[in-house]
């Protein structure tokens, strides 16, 4: 018995894609960039090892290429808040965020930044998130904000 053509299985057309993508990830700087901080680790976990074998091997071997970290991660916070006092770095944890206003009453520009962080109390109180959002650390202020710029 021969199906009808209307129940007979259809080929299905896949199609593919093919992408190319550039293969240039390993020249210009990645190499030379790639070759200092291996040397700055290399630095370091000597200069470490050196300090360990000083007071008797108190440090485990393994230990010590990764005694760098705090100051990897003070660098991190210092260019993300631009600053090295950690009272400043709520802003990682926790806090209140706040989007501006679409009015023309509020707008972050560079120039107004600091005029805003003056206003709320300074890095302590606020922080500039992008120019569309603020944040508070507490929620009083949020929402005096809010209620100033509603």
């Amino acid at each position: 018995m021969k199906l009808s053509k209307n129940k007979q299985p259809k080929f299905i057309q896949y199609r593919t894609y093919s992408h190319t993508h550039d293969r240039d990830d390993l020249d210009g700087e990645f190499l030379p960039v790639l070759g200092i901080l291996v040397s700055i680790l290399a630095f370091w976990t000597g200069l470490i090892h050196l300090v360990d074998y000083l007071t008797w091997n108190f440090i485990p071997w393994w230990a010590e290429p990764f005694t760098i970290a705090p100051i990897i991660f003070l660098i991190v916070m210092k260019e993300k808040y631009d600053s090295l006092n950690p009272a400043h770095w709520w802003p990682l944890f926790w806090g209140y965020k706040m989007s501006l206003p679409d009015e023309d009453r509020i707008t972050i520009r560079p120039i107004d930044i600091d005029r805003i962080m003056k206003q709320h109390g300074g890095r302590l109180n606020v922080h500039v998130v992008d120019y569309d959002t603020i944040k508070f650390r507490r929620r009083k202020d949020a929402v005096i904000f809010s209620l100033r710029n509603a």
